[in-house]
């Protein structure tokens, strides 16, 4: 039972690490108080996206979620709506650009089963644990049938009654 929860866990949690792609963007401290930039990059001096503060955590619908830092900040991008080069930065006074980071962001056809097939699991996993645990207690008692023992709470009534395990305060 526990074999088949921790493979679940593991696998859960190995998809959302590899299928979440960050990108850290660091920026020096006369940045701090610029406007974060990320979009997607159109052409080689171009690019289309958001501008937002340096308190946003989420953005596009939570489809991107920004871990603001101390001389950084990083996006990690939940749904990718079109693969390419995104870029990171910040928004000068005079409203260019300050790339900070790029990298290219891609979508995979295990990105896309695992975006549907994670919202079957999720009710599955309870179920399956709550069955199992059941089989578990049904199996061991047939075993404690099999094997003759009492399985009950007399073989430790038993034992408390036996003259070694007497009180020491009743025989004064």
């Amino acid at each position: 039972m526990h074999l088949l929860f921790s493979i679940l866990l593991l696998a859960v949690g190995a998809c959302e690490a590899v299928y979440w792609q960050k990108l850290t963007c660091p920026y020096e401290a006369q940045h701090d108080n610029l406007q974060r930039v990320w979009c997607r990059q159109t052409s080689a001096e171009c690019c289309s996206g958001f501008t937002f503060s340096n308190k946003t955590q989420s953005l596009d619908g939570g489809k991107l979620t920004v871990t603001q830092g101390s001389d950084s900040f990083t996006v990690a991008v939940m749904e990718l709506s079109q693969e390419g080069v995104y870029w990171c930065g910040v928004l000068n006074s005079d409203h260019t650009i300050i790339k900070l980071a790029d990298g290219y962001f891609h979508r995979t056809v295990v990105e896309h089963i695992w975006s549907f097939t994670r919202w079957i699991l999720l009710p599955l996993l309870p179920m399956v644990t709550i069955f199992t645990s059941i089989y578990y207690r049904k199996s061991t008692q047939h075993i404690c049938k099999k094997t003759k023992d009492q399985c009950d709470d007399t073989t430790a009534s038993r034992v408390l009654t036996d003259p070694l395990y007497e009180n020491a305060a009743e025989l004064e």
